[in-house]
């Protein structure tokens, strides 16, 4: 049996190509809407630590959590004071209520083929939150996926050619996309495949775990969400 594609995807390749100009002001937004320092912060998901080092520097308690050990070992290089684990999201090794806030951005949820995983996470992820704490989830927009996503696409990231096709499975409501790596006359493939939700879907699953909608937006300048919204982000409280 294959190892999950988000095993094989987040390793060495994804974080010579992953790409995030937008970062300073994700963290800004941030900023806005979490409570303030030192209030501790989990970055669910947290990649190389492009959120999680920069709060900690801003003074927040930050613990950052990934399953990629490749991911992970880009996120101790940065200078921060994060607690870095590695841990599957769905079984967060934190005490109940011991949160003031938790992060899931870009589009780090809906990753299981099954629907209850995905759903644990989202519990989980209540149940780390103290009562009143945020919780702060990034993801795409399906409506725009379904409108305006190119079925292919392609960049340049320093030796690296990065080749995209996509499509939305319209049964299963997931992004399929097919990765292709070029250097040197050679080619490595991997596959991404995220659960895309709408923003009834999300709210509706949130209640249910205890976490109540509180804002809706389409992009980290706090404009609305709508269907030429590429982003949705979603901030909720727990009750």
């Amino acid at each position: 049996m294959s190892a999950p594609w988000y095993e094989q995807f987040f390793g060495r390749d994804y974080a010579r190509f992953d790409r995030h100009p937008d970062t300073g002001r994700e963290i800004a937004f941030l900023h806005q809407v979490l409570p303030e320092p030192p209030a501790r912060v989990l970055d669910l998901a947290c990649g190389t630590g492009r959120h999680a080092a920069p709060l900690s520097r801003g003074g927040y308690d930050v613990v950052g959590l990934d399953l990629s050990p490749v991911l992970l070992s880009r996120a101790r290089r940065r200078p921060s004071t994060v607690r870095w684990l590695r841990a599957d999201m769905s079984r967060i090794p934190l005490r109940n209520g011991s949160c003031d806030a938790v992060i899931s951005l870009f589009s780090s949820i809906g990753y299981f083929d099954d629907e209850s995983d995905n759903y644990r996470v989202l519990s989980e992820a209540a149940r780390v939150l103290r009562k009143g704490g945020r919780l702060v989830i990034e993801t795409v927009n399906r409506d725009f996926f379904i409108k305006h996503a190119p079925p292919q696409s392609w960049f340049w990231q320093g030796t690296l050619t990065v080749l995209e096709e996509r499509r939305l499975d319209p049964l299963t409501s997931r992004s399929e996309v097919d990765v292709v790596v070029l250097e040197g006359g050679r080619h490595r493939a991997y596959h991404h495949s995220i659960r895309l939700y709408t923003a009834a879907e999300l709210a509706m699953l949130l209640a249910s775990v205890g976490v109540e909608v509180l804002d809706v937006f389409g992009d980290y300048d706090g404009s609305a969400l709508s269907f030429d919204a590429s982003r949705m982000i979603v901030v909720g409280e727990r009750l």
